[in-house]
């Protein structure tokens, strides 16, 4: 305790230098808070983007399969057999969600007027599905419009590079559930506003309708998606769902042996498994957002390497001065260690003495710089960011950050072990200084 007294005792006495000191961490901590935070939040925006494009972090595709070559008795089971059985496993899994729907989701070719474009229709229940109408923003046509049984909602800069208006009729060329080429004619009811790249590759329409198209039953479906409460839980989600229907349906691909055969794009080695294997009737996909998407995880992970890589440059320039500072430091207090040394300190506690300052200036100025952060967080968040190039890490135009504890701590301790590497040379000196020599020094 007396050499923390000691070490409080000395940063106070020199204000001016303390200040100095703790202000270079502090503006370090907080540069590296604030990017971490934004990268968090816009990454997490990113992946909430995602996860509404395909209406959930975690996807149960249901698939038809034949093996010529099998002998096993087909499982046949209808739309609604499948939705109470998918759904009475959720709730199994003990995962907390937000809502879990039926869709049919089909891509295909939009021709207007002799103009083609590639899109994604996802067939949704606009009755069931009510978080549509928060999330889908409207700039032209009304969800009344979008009544019609034949009615399609498209993006903004779909209908844009087309040169389509709400009220025309568009002709969409899909292929069927079992393969065969299929045309449908859809009304644009709306327009919605692009909120990312992402958003503008979709197109929602009735499920009932993109089911004929597909040829499936009116009340079928090909996936069903579920919204997490928790993000982070959508890879242990997806593994527990699978079990739970494997309990009644055997034909389900192993996310386990998919990871392990292709780590890069485990929801492609899913299909495989279903497209090589003697299963013969309905088979489940379980899938991730990181499987279906593997590239989010990545960029996840790279950032935060990024984030954390930023620190430790912006610490190893403050390390230079502060280790310069307590080399001049130590030649001040050369005669006071000479003098406490000569009424009984240890050589261990004179060292601790800087040890302890170093430490103490370090949480003192780390905590200044999270204090900062913050609140240039707040400030930076009232702010509206209208361009569309950054749009795919916003949230309704809004700067997102994200912190959590362990990357904060963890930052913490990185500062506190920088800044001791930084004054270990004057640590060793100062321990092992002779009492006599010093209180002979003149400075």
């Amino acid at each position: 305790m007396k050499t923390i007294s000691l070490a409080f005792r000395n940063l106070s006495r020199q204000k001016k230098r303390t200040f100095l000191l703790a202000g270079a961490i502090a503006f370090g901590f907080f540069i590296v808070t604030l990017i971490d935070g934004v990268v968090a939040g816009g990454m997490r925006n990113f992946e909430e983007q995602f996860a509404f494009l395909f209406g959930g972090n975690i996807m149960i595709e249901r698939e038809n399969h034949t093996s010529e070559n099998s002998t096993k008795e087909p499982i046949v089971s209808t739309g609604p057999e499948d939705a109470e059985k998918i759904l009475a496993s959720i709730k199994a899994a003990g995962i907390p969600y937000q809502y879990a729907n039926k869709r049919t989701i089909t891509s295909g070719t939009i021709i207007f007027e002799g103009r083609k474009n590639m899109t994604n229709i996802f067939g949704c229940d606009f009755q069931e599905e009510v978080f549509l109408k928060d999330k889908i923003q409207l700039v032209e046509g009304s969800w009344e419009n979008a009544e019609r049984r034949d009615s399609i909602i498209m993006s903004e800069s779909t209908m844009k590079s087309m040169k389509i208006e709400v009220g025309d009729t568009i002709l969409f060329q899909l292929n069927t559930y079992s393969g065969q080429a299929n045309f449908g004619e859809f009304y644009v009811a709306a327009k919605s506003k692009d909120i990312s790249l992402i958003g503008s590759i979709a197109s929602y329409a009735h499920i009932d309708y993109v089911n004929e198209l597909v040829e499936l039953p009116e009340d079928d479906f090909n996936c069903v998606s579920v919204m997490l409460n928790n993000i982070e839980q959508q890879e242990m989600g997806a593994m527990l769902i699978e079990n739970q229907i494997r309990t009644w349906n055997p034909q389900v691909a192993s996310r386990i042996q998919a990871i392990a055969e292709n780590p890069n794009s485990p929801g492609s080695a899913m299909y495989k498994q279903i497209n090589e294997s003697d299963w013969n009737g309905t088979c489940f996909v379980v899938s991730s957002l990181y499987d279906q998407a593997p590239v989010l995880k990545q960029i996840v992970s790279y950032t935060q390497l990024i984030s954390f890589g930023i620190l430790v440059v912006l610490f190893f320039i403050v390390m230079i001065g502060i280790a310069n500072t307590y080399r001049m430091v130590l030649y001040e207090r050369i005669r006071e260690i000479g003098t406490m040394r000569a009424l009984g300190m240890t050589r261990n506690d004179s060292g601790k003495v800087f040890a302890w300052e170093a430490a103490l200036l370090s949480v003192l100025g780390a905590l200044v710089g999270f204090i900062i952060a913050i609140i240039a967080m707040k400030i930076l968040g009232i702010f509206t960011i209208s361009d569309e190039v950054f749009q795919f890490f916003l949230s309704n135009q809004h700067i997102t950050f994200i912190l959590t504890p362990l990357s904060v701590i963890l930052k913490l301790l990185v500062v506190v072990l920088l800044t001791l590497v930084a004054v270990s040379g004057s640590v060793r000196k100062a321990s092992r200084i002779n009492p006599a020599e010093a209180l002979r020094t003149v400075k």
